[in-house]
């Protein structure tokens, strides 16, 4: 078993959402998009910085983090100093969120901030959201930007919604609704139910059948996320895992 206590040297691909595969193919059960080139050092220690929260903030920010590590090899720490690994800040005059991929945090210089989200929501969108950058902030991308998913989007009026960006400025960053290069991801099953996917009402979608916005992780997210980060099953492994965990919750 490798422990890494800080992560290693930070991607030199350029900030945004483009990648090479370098892992091996996943089985079919496992489903999701990621970009191999920024997920986080095998058994990393992330020091996760929570910026301009509240109590209740910080820990609803908490609980919806810690829903990714049971299925992940990697250890959460909370601070509050800005000198985090990931650097998440709250906004309480927007519904706006985002995050960077994985390791392109570290091309962020402390104390800017890696993550934001918007609590100018009701509570339990405020929860997905916060599950969904975190998701980001491991590596994963948008599933609904699977190159074999199956819905038909109306991008003018996508386009439209998102009137505060130019077309223009969309089409040359790959924007939010554009298929990804199968050679740019690493790739499992598409998963409707990812918690990485938009919701998309009857007006974005050509078929008019509206997408909900998943709630919560999926069991193939789960799945795809283990993938990515897999647990060391020795029994010398699990020694060392509970210790850690410990240690890190202290």
């Amino acid at each position: 078993m490798t422990f890494t206590i800080s992560p290693a040297t930070p991607s030199q691909q350029p900030l945004g959402e483009q990648s090479q595969l370098t892992e091996p193919p996943l089985t079919r059960n496992k489903r999701g998009v990621a970009s191999p080139d920024k997920t986080w050092p095998q058994h990393s220690v992330l020091k996760i910085s929570l910026l301009n929260m509240t109590a209740e903030q910080k820990q609803v920010t908490k609980e919806n983090i810690n829903k990714w590590a049971p299925h992940t090899n990697l250890f959460f720490k909370f601070t509050d100093k800005p000198d985090g690994d990931i650097r998440i800040t709250a906004n309480n005059k927007t519904k706006a969120a985002w995050s960077r991929i994985g390791t392109d945090a570290q091309r962020t210089p402390a104390p800017e901030p890696t993550m934001s989200i918007g609590f100018d929501r009701p509570p339990a969108s405020v929860a997905t959201t916060i599950q969904h950058e975190f998701g980001h902030a491991l590596g994963l991308k948008h599933e609904h930007q699977h190159p074999d998913r199956t819905l038909e989007l109306n991008k003018a009026q996508i386009y439209k919604k998102y009137k505060s960006l130019e077309k223009e400025r969309y089409e040359a960053n790959h924007d939010i609704i554009r298929p990804f290069p199968r050679r740019e991801v690493k790739l499992s099953t598409y998963d409707q139910n990812s918690i990485m996917h938009y919701g998309f009402s009857e007006s974005l979608v050509n078929d008019a059948k509206a997408i909900s916005k998943p709630t919560q992780l999926s069991e193939s997210d789960k799945n795809f996320i283990q993938s990515l980060y897999p647990a060391d099953n020795s029994l010398l492994g699990k020694l060392l895992n509970t210790t850690i965990r410990k240690l890190v919750s202290s």
